[in-house]
């Protein structure tokens, strides 16, 4: 799911279970040099209600 942090682009991602429930894990927020990444940052689960990727299923 994309969003944003501080105007940077942003996502978030999910694992899905062996029981094929998907769970969310920390959003990862890009640092981009020109057209290129030039890092990533993962942040815990708590934040994800900041970032508006907070949807299980």
């Amino acid at each position: 799911m994309p969003t944003r942090a501080n105007g940077r682009p942003a996502f978030g991602s999910y694992l899905r279970a062996a029981t094929g429930v998907r769970h969310a894990t920390g959003p990862y927020v890009l640092t981009l040099a020109g057209d290129r990444i030039s890092a990533t940052t993962r942040f815990e689960n708590t934040v994800r209600p900041a970032f508006a990727v907070t949807r299980e299923s």
